[in-house]
C-alpha cells in the first residue's frame, strides 16, 4: 500500500524540482551569453507564463513521483527503487522538453534537458537514500556484546544492558576463566567461551564490542590477555563506566554512557569519516548518473552474449562483518557457482582465496569487463546505500572468510569495504593473499583522506594498464 505524503512535503518537493528546472535553464543559456547579459537574460525569461508553468510542473513532478511509488519509506528492493526514481526523472524531463517546444525556445534545449535529467535523478537517488526507513533499520542493525565477567559486574552489565540500551545492543554471552558447571544457572545458558579461546571464538562469530566486567585488581591478567585478543580481531574494548573507582551522582549516571571504551576514538578522525562518507554519497550519485548509459549497453552486450542474468548478485562481507549483496556486471556463465567446486583442485592461490588465471567460467565479454573494471559500475550503488566506499579494504566472498585461521584477519572489516583500494593499484589478482592482507592493514593503519585520494587518483592509471586483472 503506497503511503501519502504530507503537504509540506509536496510542497518542499515541488519547489525543488521547479527550481531544479529554472537553474537548469539559467545554466544552460549562460555559458553562451556574453559577461554582463545575465541580469537581461532573466529580466526577459521572469514572464507570467513562464511562472505558470513552473507552478503547474510543481504539481506534475510531485504527482509523477507519487504514482511510482518514490514516497515510500520502507523500501526493499532498492534497484527497483532506483529504476523507478530514473523512470520519474525521466519523464517529468519530459515535461520540460514539451514546454520548450511548445514555446519554441532559443534556448539549448537539449543542455537544459541533460543537466535537469542528472540533478532530479540525483535528488530523487538522494530523496531515498536518507528518507527510507528499511535501509536505516539495516544500517541499524544491533551491536553484539561480549562481557568478560560473570559476577557481580557482569550482572550489573547484563542488566544495564538490557534497560538501558534495549533494540541497539544485543548480549550474545559472557566469556571468563571459571568452569561453566560452577556457574549460576541464569548464565550457563549464556556462557560463550573460556578466555583462553576467545581468539577462536571471535574467528567464527560476529562480534561488535567486548564489555570488560571484572574487578581489575584480581583479574587483571585475564582482562588483559582478552582486550589483546579482541583489540588484533578489531573488536572494540570497552569497560563499565565506573570499573576504575569513578563514581557520579545518580543524575549524572543515568545520563552517562553505562560503558566507556578503552581506547575512543579521536574527533578528528571521526570528523574526517564523516566527510568521507558524505564524499562517498555525492560522488556515488553523480557517477551513477554518468555511467548510466554506459550500463545500459553492457547489460545489452551480456543479455546478447550469453544466457542469464545481467547482474550477479553475491553475499560478501561489510562493514562489522555484516554480509551484504554486491552487485557486478555478470562476466561467467550462468551456473558459474555450481561449478566452482569442480574447479576448487585448480585454484592457483595460496591462503583461502580462490584464483585462476584461465578460469573457464568466463565469458569472452566478461573478460574484457573484468580487465577493464567495468564489472564494478554496479558496486557504485553499494556505496550510495553504504554498504561500500570508494575506497577501502576489497569485500570478500562467505566462501573465503569461512578458510580465515587467525581472527587478527577480521580486523579488516573495522571499516567498509572499498570497489576500490591499496590492492587495486599494487598489483590486484597478482598480489597472494599474505601480501594482500599486509596492504588491507597498512590502509588501516595509515588512513587519511589523503591517502584515499591517492589510492583514487593512482586506479584510473592501473585499470588503464589492467595491472594483475584476471
Amino acid at each position: 500500500m503506497r503511503q501519502r505524503p504530507g503537504t509540506l512535503t509536496l510542497a518542499i518537493d515541488g519547489l525543488i524540482f521547479s527550481a531544479l528546472a529554472a537553474f537548469a535553464v539559467i545554466w544552460a543559456n549562460q555559458l553562451y551569453m556574453p559577461p554582463g547579459t545575465l541580469t537581461n537574460f532573466l529580466e526577459i525569461r521572469i514572464t507570467l507564463l513562464n511562472a505558470m508553468f513552473l507552478i503547474v510542473f510543481a504539481v506534475l513532478s510531485t504527482k509523477c513521483a507519487g504514482a511510482f511509488g518514490l514516497y515510500q519509506n520502507d523500501f526493499r528492493k532498492w534497484l527497483s527503487a532506483a529504476g523507478r526514481a530514473v523512470a520519474c526523472s525521466a519523464i517529468i524531463t519530459s515535461f520540460v522538453a514539451v514546454y520548450l517546444l511548445l514555446r519554441r525556445s532559443p534556448s539549448p534545449v537539449g543542455m537544459i534537458l541533460s543537466e535537469f535529467f542528472v540533478s532530479a535523478c540525483i535528488y530523487q537517488l538522494g530523496r531515498l537514500l536518507v528518507a527510507n526507513r528499511g535501509l536505516r533499520s539495516k544500517r541499524d542493525e544491533p551491536e553484539r556484546i561480549l562481557i568478560l565477567g560473570t559476577g557481580r559486574r557482569a550482572m550489573k552489565a547484563w542488566k544495564e544492558l538490557r534497560i538501558r540500551y534495549h533494540g541497539s545492543k544485543e548480549l550474545i554471552g559472557f566469556v571468563d576463566d571459571r568452569d561453566p558447571q560452577m556457574l549460576p544457572i541464569e548464565l550457563k545458558a549464556s556462557y560463550a567461551c573460556h578466555v583462553d579461546l576467545l581468539s577462536d571464538y571471535l574467528l567464527h562469530n560476529v562480534v561488535d564490542e567486548l564489555v570488560v566486567a571484572v574487578p581489575m585488581r584480581s583479574c587483571y591478567d585475564m582482562a588483559q590477555r582478552a582486550v589483546s585478543v579482541a583489540e588484533a580481531a578489531g573488536v572494540r574494548v570497552s569497560t563499565l563506566s565506573d570499573t576504575y573507582g569513578l563514581s557520579f551522582s545518580r543524575v549524572l549516571r543515568d545520563r552517562a554512557p553505562l560503558f566507556v571504551e578503552l581506547v575512543p576514538k579521536d574527533e578528528k578522525l571521526i570528523a574526517a569519516e564523516s566527510v568521507k562518507r558524505t564524499l562517498d554519497i555525492i560522488s556515488a550519485s553523480i557517477g551513477l548518473v554518468i555511467v548510466l548509459p554506459l550500463c545500459v549497453l553492457i547489460a545489452i552486450a551480456i543479455k546478447l552474449t550469453s544466457p542469464g542474468p545481467v547482474l550477479f548478485v553475491q553475499g560478501r562481507y561489510g562493514y562489522r562483518r555484516r554480509i551484504f549483496p554486491m552487485l557486478k556486471f555478470r562476466t561467467m556463465v550462468q551456473d558459474a557457482p555450481a561449478l566452482m567446486a569442480s574447479l576448487e583442485r585448480q585454484n592457483e592461490a595460496r591462503g583461502p582465496i580462490f584464483k585462476i588465471k584461465n578460469d573457464p567460467r568466463i565469458t569472452p565479454l566478461g573478460r574484457f569487463l573484468r580487465q577493464s573494471s567495468l564489472d564494478e559500475l554496479p558496486q557504485l550503488w553499494n556505496v550510495l546505500v553504504g554498504d561500500m566506499s570508494l575506497v577501502g579494504p576489497r569485500p570478500m566472498s562467505t566462501r573465503d572468510v569461512s578458510r580465515f585461521t587467525e581472527a587478527q584477519l577480521m580486523r579488516r572489516f573495522s571499516v567498509r569495504p572499498g570497489i576500490t583500494g591499496i590492492w587495486q593499484v599494487s598489483g590486484r589478482s597478482a598480489l597472494s593473499f599474505e601480501q594482500w592482507m599486509t596492504l588491507d592493514f597498512a590502509y588501516l593503519d595509515e588512513w587519511s583522506l589523503a591517502l584515499d585520494l591517492k589510492i583514487l587518483t593512482r586506479t584510473v592509471p592501473a585499470i588503464l594498464k589492467r595491472s594483475g586483472a584476471m
